[in-house]
C-alpha cells in the first residue's frame, strides 16, 4: 500500500495540481486555503530587516498547513503570535482549509511542496495520518521529543490510545491537540418515567437491548424510542470494538468488512430496527430528537452538549458503551507534525511546542467540540464543564477507545461500509451479502489503484 501511495505522489509531483494557497472563495476544500501572515512585529519595527552593517537581510519563515473553521484559525494566529514573541525574527504564514477528503488535503500538501512551500508545521485530522506517513510527508518525533525535555513533558501526559493512532511502525509523528470519542447518553426523565434502572458502567449489549425495548413506548401520539441508531461512520465504530471487532487488518492493509465479529455486531444493529427500538438510522436526525425528548438513549462525544443545553436539557447523564465481549469506544482528532521536507528543523520543533502548549490546547477545548488530549486539562471541569455529571467520563473513553479505522483506503472504506449498512437497515440484503458485497468493492479499488 505504501508503494500505491508513492506512485500516486508521484503522478502528484509530475501533474503539478494547481490549488490556491490564498483567499477564500466558493470553491472545494483544497482550492480555498487562507493565508494569515503575522507581520505584527515587522510593521512593529520589533523586526528589523537591516543588518548592523546596513544591508538587507531575509526574514525567516516558517510555513504552517493547518485545517478548520475560522475560530479555529484564530486560535492558531494566537499561538503563533505568542511564538514570534520568543523568536521575533521570525515570521509564519499559516495556511488554513476547511477538509472536505483527507485526500485532497495531502494532494494540497504535496501541491506546495513541489511548488518550493512546503509547509513545515501541519494540524493532521486522524483520517489522513496514513497517508501522510506512506507518502514520506512527516519526520519521525521521537528523538525529537526525547531530546527536549518540554515535549518529553507533554508526551507523558497524553492518553496513551492518542499517540497511539498517530504512530506508525512504533514510530510517533504527531502530537495530538484534541480528541473525540463515544459514549451513551440518556435521558434520566425517560428512564424514570418507565421505571427503568439507568445503565451502569460494565453494561452488556444484552442489558441495553433489555433497556431499549422498555423505553421504547406511545406517548400523546408519539413513539418514544430506546436508543437512535446513527448511520455515521465513527458514530457506529463503538459497535465494532466492544465486540473485539474492527474494519480493517491489523496492519491496515486490508479490509476486514466481513469478518464473523464484524457481521455480529451489524446482525445486532439490525435487530434493533427489526425490533423498532431506534426510529430509522437512514433519515433521523436522532440528536435532535434526543434533545426533544423522544429518544431515551443516544451515543455522541462532547460536540453536542453545547446544543443541547441551548434547547434547555438538564436531566441526562452518560456512561460508557455496553460492551459484548470488552470494554471499548472509539477516538479521532488532530495532531500537530512537523513537514519532512523543513529546513527549519528546530524553529519548527519551537511552533509545534506552542501549537500544543496548554494555553492552546484549552483555548481549541473552550469551543465545546474538542475533549482536550491531556488528563490534566481533560479532567478540568472548568474545561470541560459539569454537564452531565459523569462529564469526565469522556476522558476515560478516550484511554479504553480505538482509533476510527483510517487506511490509506479510508474513503473508499467509509463509502462501502455505510452503502452496505444502508441495504442492511432497509431490509434490501441479508447482513452477510451486503458486507460481503461491502468488502469485495473495497478489495477491487485497493487492486485496481
Amino acid at each position: 500500500m505504501k508503494k500505491e501511495w508513492k506512485r500516486f505522489t508521484a503522478l502528484a509531483l509530475g501533474a503539478l495540481m494547481v490549488f490556491q494557497t490564498a483567499g477564500c472563495g466558493p470553491q472545494k476544500a483544497a482550492d480555498t486555503a487562507t493565508v494569515s501572515s503575522q507581520k505584527e512585529a515587522q510593521t512593529s519595527g520589533e523586526v528589523s530587516k537591516e543588518s548592523s552593517a546596513g544591508g538587507e537581510e531575509k526574514t525567516e519563515t516558517l510555513r504552517m498547513l493547518n485545517w478548520g473553521n475560522t475560530e479555529e484559525e484564530a486560535i492558531a494566529n494566537d499561538a503563533i503570535g505568542r511564538f514570534k514573541e520568543k523568536h521575533p525574527g521570525v515570521e509564519v504564514e499559516q495556511t488554513c482549509v476547511p477538509v472536505d477528503s483527507w485526500s485532497d488535503f495531502i494532494q494540497k500538501w504535496i501541491t506546495m511542496s513541489t511548488s518550493g512551500e512546503a509547509p513545515d508545521v501541519i494540524n493532521l485530522g486522524l483520517e489522513g495520518a496514513k497517508m501522510a506517513v506512506a507518502n514520506d510527508l512527516l519526520l519521525p518525533l521521537d528523538e525529537i521529543v526525547a531530546g527536549d525535555a518540554e515535549l518529553q513533558s507533554k508526551k507523558e501526559q497524553y492518553a496513551e490510545s492518542l499517540l497511539e493512532g498517530f504512530s506508525e511502525g512504533g514510530t510517533l509523528y504527531g502530537l495530538p491537540s484534541g480528541t473525540q470519542t463515544m459514549v451513551m447518553y440518556y435521558n434520566k426523565d425517560i428512564f424514570d418515567e418507565k421505571g427503568v434502572e439507568y445503565p451502569k458502567e460494565g453494561w452488556t449489549w444484552d442489558e441495553f437491548m433489555e433497556k431499549a425495548e422498555k423505553l421504547t413506548f406511545e406517548k400523546d401520539g408519539k413513539t418514544i424510542y430506546g436508543y437512535g441508531l446513527s448511520s455515521s461512520y465513527f458514530q457506529l465504530t463503538p459497535w465494532w470494538t466492544t465486540n473485539s471487532a474492527y474494519p480493517v487488518s491489523e496492519d491496515y492493509e486490508k479490509p476486514t468488512l466481513n469478518s464473523p465479529a464484524m457481521l455480529e455486531s451489524i446482525t445486532f444493529l439490525k435487530s434493533m430496527v427489526d425490533k423498532k427500538v431506534t426510529p430509522d438510522p437512514i433519515s433521523s436526525d436522532v440528536y435532535t430528537m434526543f434533545s426533544s425528548g423522544q429518544l431515551a438513549m443516544v451515543g455522541a462525544g462532547r460536540w453536542v452538549l453545547n446544543t443541547w443545553q441551548d434547547a434547555g436539557m438538564k436531566n441526562f447523564d452518560c456512561v460508557q458503551w455496553p460492551k459484548k465481549t470488552e470494554e471499548g469506544s472509539v477516538y479521532g482528532g488532530s495532531a500537530w507534525c512537523i513537514g519532512s521536507m523543513t529546513k527549519e528543523t528546530e524553529l519548527a520543533v519551537e511552533l509545534l511546542k506552542e501549537m500544543v502548549a496548554d494555553e492552546t490546547l484549552t483555548a481549541v477545548a473552550a469551543g465545546g467540540q474538542q475533549i482536550p488530549p491531556t488528563e490534566k486539562l481533560a479532567c478540568d471541569t472548568a474545561i470541560m464543564g459539569t454537564v452531565p455529571d459523569n462529564i469526565l467520563g469522556l476522558w476515560k473513553a478516550v484511554t479504553i477507545a480505538s482509533p476510527v479505522a483510517a487506511p490509506v483506503f479510508f474513503g473508499d472504506i467509509e463509502q462501502a461500509m455505510l452503502r452496505g449498512l444502508e441495504n442492511v437497515f432497509s431490509g434490501s440484503m441479508s447482513v452477510e451479502d451486503a458486507m460481503n458485497q461491502a468488502q469485495s468493492e473495497v478489495e477491487t479499488t485497493i487492486a485496481n489503484k
